[in-house]
């Protein structure tokens, strides 16, 4: 299973910076050894694994706000921290049902266990000096479990709600029979002084308790759903985009 302590300040980082716009796909095109930071920057937040969305402030959703991403290493203390470079980003699918996080707040929902993304934040952690044996080592080993994680400086709605809610008011629906899975386990991630949460993470089982896949081979896409307090968060998930050079990654 992943470090998650080691990896989740990174990818919640790459949250606040806007700039330019890229055509080709990086996970496809070139080897995460060869990744450049904005190859990076791309991954973590206008890919397939990993969708921005923005609640607006009096009620409204701001869909199309940019987002951003950025170059610092804040993976050894959960921060929010910002670099330098990033681009701006499409709100992808994502739809907030309600709103209730007070004023404008974005956030990131990202495929947290997909191979890409822990390449990305592992090729992240080397540009900025970690050696390569030190950043990759986790990368042998697949998580157990698909991970989801939610990204965000306001996720105070999540903290406050117990492990079990967060588990019942979540799910992966099949897009083609419509099955839902549910959490295993859900993990608010704090930040550096133990009191803030930087990310909330959700564990969903890979295999039925007979033993068969969850997500199935010919499943087309899937849809998250995370509900806490007021605040409601849905976005789909096309499992047919995500793939890379080694073929289906989630």
């Amino acid at each position: 299973m992943l470090k998650r302590n080691r990896w989740i300040g990174l990818a919640a980082a790459a949250l606040l910076v806007a700039g330019v716009a890229y055509a080709s796909d990086v996970w496809k095109d070139k080897d995460y050894q060869n990744w450049d930071e904005k190859d990076i920057q791309k991954i973590l937040n206008d890919s397939p694994w990993a969708h921005p969305l923005q609640f607006g402030g009096g009620g409204s959703a701001a869909m199309a706000a940019p987002l951003s991403a950025a170059g610092s290493d804040a993976a050894h203390d959960g921060g929010m921290s910002t670099g330098t470079g990033g681009h701006g980003l499409a709100a992808g699918n994502g739809t907030p049902a309600s709103q209730g996080m007070g004023p404008a707040t974005s956030f990131k929902v990202m495929w947290y266990s997909s191979r890409t993304v822990r390449e990305a934040l592992a090729r992240g952690k080397e540009l900025n000096g970690t050696s390569a044996d030190e950043a990759r080592k986790d990368l042998a080993t697949a998580p157990e479990t698909y991970e989801i994680a939610v990204l965000g400086r306001n996720l105070s709605a999540f903290s406050r709600d117990s492990d079990d809610n967060l588990k019942s008011h979540a799910y992966l629906m099949m897009k083609r029979t419509k099955d839902k899975i549910e959490p295993s386990k859900v993990t608010v991630q704090k930040g550096a002084d133990g009191m803030r949460p930087v990310a909330v993470i959700f564990d969903f089982p890979k295999t039925t308790a007979s033993g068969a896949a969850t997500i199935a081979k010919d499943e087309k896409g899937v849809e998250f759903y995370t509900k806490a307090g007021t605040a409601e968060i849905k976005i789909a998930f096309d499992l047919s985009k995500m793939v890379d050079k080694q073929g289906p990654d989630y």
